[in-house]
C-alpha cells in the first residue's frame, strides 16, 4: 500500500477484515465449531458525511476458507465502484490469497490490486515467526525482493482471529494485537477490537444467515492504526456480526466521509479435506 488516504486504502482494510472476521481457524479438536465456506455479499452505499462527495459505492466481495490440513488457505477477491458529485468515477479491485501454518509461525501471501482497470499492484512474500519475544521476518519477492523484521509479538491473521473469537466467547475484549498480512509499506499494523453485544441464537438473522440459527454471535468494532501513531485516529473502522462457526453475515464499513454495508448473499460449506 503506497499510499495511506482515500477509498483505495480502506479498500485494502476491507480484504484483511474480511479474513479476520470471517476465518476463524481453530486447531486440533475445536475445527468441529468452524464451517469452511465460501461466502459472497453485495456492498452498497449506506451513509455519507455531511461534506462527502460520493454519491454512490457499491460492488461485490467473494471469500474462501479451507482447511489444507497443515494450514489454512484463505482467498477473497473485492470490486467497490464509487461514483463523485464532480463526476469522478473510482473502480478498484483487489484479490489475496494467502496461505497459515496452523500452528500460526508461517505465512505466504500474494496480493493483486488494480484501479480503474489497470493493474497497479502485486505483492508477493512469506513471513516467519517465533514465540511472543521474538521479532518476525518477512521476506517479500514482489514488486521488488526485500525484508521486514516484524515487531515483537506480532501474528498473522488467522491467528489473529482465533484470539478474536475466544476472546469475543469469553467477553474479554477489547483485544489490541499487531497483525502482518503483507499489505502496505511494512505489511503490518495495530487492530484494536472492542465487543459491542453479545447475540443469543436466532437474533436478528438475515435471510441467508438462517442455517446458523443455532449459533450464539457477537457485534464487534474494530479499529486499524498505523502503529507508528497509536494516539491518532484509526485509519479505518468497521462494524460486524461474528458467528461462533466463523461466518459473517453483516459487515459495515467506515471509510471516513461514506459507509458502505456488505450483506451476506450466498454462503456455500466445503466439505472437510481427506488429511
Amino acid at each position: 500500500m503506497s499510499d495511506r488516504t482515500g477509498p483505495g486504502t480502506s479498500s485494502v482494510k476491507f480484504l484483511l477484515a474480511a479474513t479476520l472476521a470471517a476465518v476463524f481457524a481453530l486447531p486440533s479438536a475445536a475445527t468441529s465449531q468452524i464451517l469452511p465456506h465460501r461466502a459472497i455479499y453485495d456492498l452498497n452505499l449506506s451513509k455519507t458525511q455531511a461534506n462527502s462527495n460520493v454519491t454512490q459505492a457499491r460492488g461485490f466481495f467473494e471469500f474462501e476458507w479451507e482447511d489444507a490440513c497443515s494450514g489454512w488457505t484463505v482467498l477473497h477477491k473485492t470490486r467497490l465502484k464509487v461514483d463523485y458529485s464532480d463526476g469522478r468515477h473510482l473502480d478498484f479491485g483487489a484479490s489475496h490469497k494467502s496461505w497459515e501454518a496452523k500452528d500460526g509461525t508461517s505465512y505466504q501471501f500474494f496480493i493483486k490490486r488494480d484501479y480503474n482497470g489497470d493493474t497497479v499492484e502485486e505483492i508477493r512474500g512469506e513471513a516467519e515467526r517465533g514465540d511472543e519475544d521474538l521479532a518476525g521476518t518477512a521476506r517479500y519477492s514482489a514488486p521488488e525482493e526485500r525484508e521486514v523484521i516484524l515487531p515483537k509479538g506480532a501474528i498473522f491473521p488467522t491467528q489473529h482471529s482465533l484470539e478474536l473469537l475466544k476472546a469475543a466467547e469469553q467477553e474479554a475484549l477489547p483485544l489490541w494485537r499487531v497483525v502482518f498480512d503483507g499489505s502496505g509499506d511494512d505489511g503490518f499494523f495495530g487492530i484494536s477490537a472492542a465487543l459491542v453485544r453479545p447475540l443469543a441464537p436466532g437474533e436478528d438473522l438475515g435471510e441467508v444467515a438462517t442455517a446458523m440459527a443455532a449459533e450464539p454471535s457477537w457485534r464487534v468494532q474494530l479499529a486499524f492504526f498505523d502503529i507508528s501513531n497509536q494516539t491518532g485516529a484509526p485509519e479505518q473502522e468497521q462494524a460486524l456480526r461474528i458467528f461462533a462457526n466463523g461466518v459473517v453475515d453483516e459487515l459495515e464499513l467506515d471509510y471516513g466521509d461514506f459507509v458502505v454495508k456488505a450483506r451476506l448473499r450466498e454462503l456455500k460449506p466445503f466439505d472437510a479435506p481427506d488429511c
